[in-house]
């Protein structure tokens, strides 16, 4: 859906800044911006919010971002993973910008680029760089699974490589995180997620009975999987959703060994394992992958 991007005007003087910040991107009903602060850069996320109106449907799409928004916001406020983006100086406030509603805050803007540059310009990690980030991926679900989420949109475009030291990969994005024992706010269409890493239960109709954390295990060996050979096993044309979701429910991948045979085939076998079609032959337990990790070897 398109909605009205506020000006880097707009929001200087919504939020009384001194300096004008840079418009970064857009993604969903989400603007991103960049300020600068005494304490350095700081991301704002502008979150749109329709007007209320007398209709019913655009009634509940306006609680259904409120309530989205409010979530991702919680979750990053209980997740202390330092893989994990982080709050801003900015408290979350609905301001109105330019006659349009918006819910707007802040996180720490991080330096570096999305893991999307590694595949487009056809980079191959070494075993290191992989182990790093899958640790971090799974340190990160293990947390999220600990203060009661789901993150649900892991992907190389949401994982950045910082260049920092304590916090070389960190995971943006938690507006579709979903609360385990709590309400779905995405309102109809489908789970809501990026096609190409949904995890094949997560496509069926029952998929709100089966979300535990083996999805988000789904998606970040995947991540792990394109990234390091450059292939996604499911998508051959982009826009045939039709066909990608026909592969991603029936066609196994090729084993990551036979794209990437440089690499331990323990390592290659426990990323095969975390992209299976059934949760169940996935790993039951993260410190089960943490401990088959252990055994990997040059």
């Amino acid at each position: 859906m398109l909605f009205p991007i506020p000006s880097v005007e707009g929001i200087q003087v919504a939020l009384s800044l001194s300096e004008t910040p840079v418009y970064i991107k857009t993604g969903g009903f989400k603007a991103v911006y960049r300020m600068e602060t005494p304490s350095g850069p700081e991301a704002i996320k502008a979150v749109y919010i329709p007007p209320p109106s007398d209709s019913e449907d655009d009634v509940a799409t306006r609680e259904q971002l409120i309530a989205r928004a409010k979530r991702e916001i919680e979750a990053l406020g209980k997740c202390t993973s330092p893989a994990l983006v982080k709050l801003g100086s900015l408290r979350p406030k609905l301001h109105s910008v330019e006659g349009h509603d918006y819910l707007i805050y802040g996180e720490e803007f991080l330096p570096g680029k999305s893991l999307d540059s590694w595949i487009e310009r056809e980079y191959r990690p070494s075993l290191l760089e992989l182990r790093v980030l899958f640790g971090s991926l799974i340190g990160l679900i293990r947390e999220l699974s600990r203060t009661g989420y789901l993150h649900r949109d892991i992907k190389p475009a949401n994982v950045m490589e910082t260049g920092m030291i304590d916090r070389p990969f960190v995971v943006l994005d938690l507006g579709i995180a979903f609360k385990l024992q709590g309400t779905e706010l995405t309102k109809g269409g489908g789970p809501p997620g990026t096609l190409h890493y949904m995890a094949p239960e997560l496509l069926k109709p029952n998929y709100k009975d089966v979300m535990d954390f083996r999805c988000d295990l789904y998606a970040a060996g995947l991540t792990v999987y394109v990234v390091s050979s450059g292939v996604h096993p499911f998508v051959q044309q982009p826009g045939d959703d039709y066909a990608t979701i026909y592969r991603i429910m029936t066609q196994r991948p090729r084993p990551l060994a036979e794209l990437r045979p440089d690499l331990p085939a323990r390592f290659c076998a426990i990323i095969d394992r975390c992209i299976r079609k059934k949760p169940a032959l996935r790993y039951a337990r993260l410190d089960l992958v943490e401990n088959d990790m252990k055994e990997v070897k040059q």
